[in-house]
C-alpha cells in the first residue's frame, strides 16, 4: 500500500513542477526535472526487476543522479562563493567515487550503492544547516511558510537526516530478518520527502525569486 501511495505521489508532483514550469525560479525547474528522471526511473525499475531480478544498477544510477539534482540546486541557491566552490568540489569528488565504488567495492549489478549513499547524505545534511544559516544571515518579508527554499531545505535535512539513521540500522533489521522494516521505512520517508518537496514547487515563484533565494 505504502510503496503505491509513494508512486502516486511522486508522479503528482512531477505533473505540479511541469504545470507550474514556467512560474519557476531556475532551482525549482532543476527539482522539476529531476522528478522527470525519477518518474522514469520508477517504470525502468519494474522492467529491471523482472529481467534481472535486481535493481542493484539503478540504484547506483539515483544515487549519483540524485547528488547532481540536489547539489545544483543548492549551488543555485547559495550566495556565498566559496559555499558554491564546495559544492562543485564535492560533485566532482562524488562522480570520481561513483565509478570506484562501482568497479572495485559495489559492483554496478550486483550490489547496493550504501558506500555512495551514506557520504551523500552527509552532505546534503551540511548544505541544509548552511542554507538554514544563509536565511538567518539574510532574512527577507515574505513569511517563512511561503519560501520554497525554505521547504526544500526542510525536505534535504528531513530525508538525509532520516535515511541516514535508517541505513545506519539496516545490519541490525538484517541481523534480526526484519529487513521489511527499512523498506517499509524507505517508502514512508521517501513519500513524506516527495510531499515536502511539492510544496517547494508549489511555493515557488519567479517574481520572489531574489526574496527566496
Amino acid at each position: 500500500m505504502i510503496y503505491y501511495l509513494s508512486i502516486i505521489i511522486s508522479f503528482t508532483v512531477t505533473i505540479l513542477g511541469i504545470v507550474r514550469y514556467q512560474k519557476l525560479t531556475m532551482p525549482f525547474k532543476i527539482l522539476t526535472i529531476s522528478f522527470l528522471v525519477s518518474s522514469a526511473a520508477y517504470l525502468v525499475n519494474i522492467y529491471v526487476n523482472y529481467k534481472f531480478k535486481t535493481n542493484a544498477v539503478l540504484s547506483h544510477i539515483d544515487a549519483i543522479s540524485n547528488y547532481l539534482f540536489y547539489a545544483t540546486v543548492y549551488y543555485l541557491l547559495f550566495k556565498n562563493k566559496y559555499t558554491k566552490l564546495f559544492i562543485l568540489i564535492s560533485v566532482g569528488t562524488v562522480v570520481i567515487f561513483f565509478f570506484v565504488n562501482g568497479i572495485m567495492f559495489q559492483p554496478f549489478l550486483k550490489v547496493f550503492p550504501s558506500n555512495l549513499n551514506l557520504p551523500t547524505l552527509i552532505l546534503y545534511v551540511i548544505f541544509a544547516l548552511l542554507l538554514y544559516k544563509q536565511m538567518l544571515l539574510y532574512p527577507t518579508q515574505v513569511n517563512i511558510i511561503k519560501q520554497s527554499t525554505f521547504w526544500y531545505n526542510t525536505a534535504m535535512l528531513f530525508f538525509a537526516s532520516t535515511m541516514f539513521i535508517n541505513l545506519q540500522l539496516a545490519n541490525y533489521y538484517s541481523e534480526h530478518k526484519i529487513m521489511n522494516v527499512i523498506v517499509y521505512f524507505w517508502y514512508i520517508d521517501n513519500t513524506i520527502f516527495d510531499i515536502l518537496l511539492g510544496i517547494a514547487i508549489l511555493a515557488d515563484k519567479k517574481e520572489l525569486g531574489k526574496a527566496d533565494a
